[in-house]
């Protein structure tokens, strides 16, 4: 991402955090970053590219966040936890963002069996990025055997994230809870799920 598409992506942040996903237009980056209209449409700049970037951006971030819990030291249950409380926090300033396109157009967050053509593209893409770091940590909790009662690991590290992701989201946007209670909460919740052991 070079320095002109970083600032359309701060601009595009502010106005998210501001007015929400549906206020942001080529216009208002325009209008914040002090150029015309025609200027963006020059440098191939539509909403649709705008939301791409950001899209890149919070991936990025999210990759950038979670991945060393991949190689670090502890127990899979304990890199597991570092793990969703970075889902939690790197999901925090992407928060109106990831909400607003969760309403318009979920097609990013669809199952790859489920779409065709350039939406499976992206399903799949984002499946490798959020979901299986999740399920790589599921994995070596149940060889180190800090997780036990795991029976399906795609299928969990999918619902974690999910689970996690959106429900931090709903308190925060929607319940307007602090950072650190929507957090905790369903941190603490995920893990309590995953850590059970099955009877008997």
């Amino acid at each position: 991402m070079d320095e002109w598409e970083s600032r359309v992506v701060e601009a595009g942040l502010e106005i998210l955090a501001e007015e929400g996903l549906t206020a942001l237009s080529v216009a208002g980056i325009a209008r914040r970053l002090g150029a015309s209209r025609m200027t963006l449409h020059r440098k191939g700049l539509t909403r649709e590219r705008v939301i791409e970037l950001l899209s890149i951006r919070a991936g990025y971030e999210y990759q950038q966040a979670v991945w060393p819990t991949l190689v670090s030291d502890g127990t899979g249950l304990a890199r597991l936890e570092r793990a969703l409380r970075a889902t939690c926090q790197v999901a925090d300033p992407w928060r109106h963002l990831l909400v607003g396109l969760f309403a318009e157009d979920g097609g990013i967050f669809h199952e790859p069996e489920k779409v065709s053509g350039l939406e499976r593209d992206r399903a799949l893409a984002t499946r490798t990025v959020f979901v299986e770091p999740l399920a790589r940590l599921l994995r070596d909790g149940i060889v180190d055997g800090s997780l036990a009662g795991v029976p399906d690991v795609d299928r969990t590290a999918t619902v974690l994230f999910n689970q996690v992701g959106w429900t931090y989201l709903a308190l925060r946007v929607g319940q307007r809870w602090t950072r650190e209670q929507a957090e905790d909460s369903v941190v603490t919740l995920a893990l309590a799920a995953v850590a059970q052991r099955p009877p008997g």
